[in-house]
């Protein structure tokens, strides 16, 4: 068995080694007149999202020249349109691809030929570790939980935590960066608790926190299961005076608030300072498309206007335009988006709601 291996290995190895000397030797394909290529699928369950990502890319673009090439939503065709792209008509950068199943792919093709690549709206945080070329663009909902572990370990002093999150993607990247901040920070999350998006019987997983010692338990929940949840945490008597429940954004809609209000009696959560909020960019986008831009919209033509902004600053070749992002992660094309996490913390707020009123803490 041992012997299979190492002959796989071998194999693995030779057949990227071939990979990355085909790409580059191909890297003069480059053409002179920068050129974006702007990767969304049509395919029809993501279409529309795709239609929004473009449609704020070429806004944010206006003249400068681009090129649509469809994912289909497909990794091996996401792969096929970006090796195109790049070989064959010489684009100077990349943006997109929608969905992180196809950004990852193409993300390794475009490291290995050393053309920059701009992810508006996969949601795979460990994006950009594939490779010096490949940035992710961060907005302060990427941040939420960062900032709420920081906000009670400094000022609430919440040393024991546990967490009850949805089992799925969503719900466990945010439990990891949350357990990860906290721990830096020199808390401990005791417990991790998944349930099932949806579901209405916690029964297990609430006695099982009712006799954990705690002092706060992060939910991370979908709006539309928040209140099934706080119903749950006061039938089985969940939760005593001094433990907190800490939550997201969602966590803050009035019509949530007044689902709990009765049944939580101390509840922490973030909110996003006018994250949003762009009232010049949602009137020219709606003169030119007719329709309200969606988050995709909005990170899409954030991605374009830094690479306006480079080619403004003379970056207009695929090596010119990397060193320039490299220096420039901190640039914030709309307020409260960036290439840097570290610079969104502040546009995070703190809020607390017992028993119905809500109030920032500072």
């Amino acid at each position: 068995m041992k012997r299979y291996f190492i002959l796989f290995l071998i194999i693995l190895l030779s057949g990227c080694s071939m990979i990355t000397d085909r790409i580059t030797t191909r890297k003069e394909l480059e053409k002179k007149v920068p050129l974006c290529a702007i990767l969304v699928p049509n395919e029809l369950r993501y279409g529309a999202l795709g239609e929004d990502l473009k449609d704020g890319v070429l806004l944010g673009l206006n003249d400068i020249d681009s090129k649509i090439y469809d994912t289909d939503a497909d990794p091996i065709q996401a792969i096929e349109q970006a090796k195109f792209a790049i070989f064959n008509d010489g684009v100077t950068c990349i943006i997109g691809p929608l969905l992180s199943s196809t950004a990852i792919p193409v993300a390794c093709i475009s490291e290995l030929a050393g053309v920059p690549m701009i992810s508006p709206t996969a949601t795979e945080q460990r994006l950009p570790f594939i490779g010096e070329f490949i940035y992710k663009l961060y907005s302060p909902i990427d941040v939420e939980e960062i900032a709420l572990a920081r906000y009670i370990m400094s000022k609430l002093r919440f040393y024991r935590i546990a967490v009850l999150a949805s089992d799925d993607s969503y719900g466990k990247d945010i439990t990891l960066r949350f357990k990860n901040e906290i721990e830096k920070l020199g808390g401990i999350v005791s417990n991790v608790f998944y349930y099932t998006p949806g579901s209405s019987n916690l029964r297990e997983t609430m006695l099982s926190l009712r006799d954990i010692d705690v002092n706060a338990i992060f939910i991370p929940a979908y709006e539309s299961d928040i209140p099934g949840i706080a119903s749950q945490f006061a039938y089985y008597e969940v939760l005593d005076s001094t433990t907190a429940i800490l939550g997201l954004k969602e966590w803050g809609y009035p019509e949530i608030v007044d689902e709990y209000k009765n049944y939580l009696p101390h509840v922490i959560l973030t909110s996003l300072s006018d994250f949003g909020r762009y009232p010049e960019f949602e009137k020219a986008f709606k003169d030119r498309y007719n329709k309200i831009p969606t988050e995709a919209a909005i990170m899409g033509y954030s991605a374009a206007k830094i690479f306006v902004l480079a080619l403004k600053d003379g970056a207009n070749s695929r090596k010119s335009l990397y060193s320039w992002l490299s220096k420039s992660k901190s640039i914030q094309p709309l307020s409260g988006i960036s290439l840097s996490k570290e610079g969104l913390i502040s546009y995070i707020r703190i809020f607390e709601v017992s028993r119905g009123e809500l109030r920032e803490l500072k």
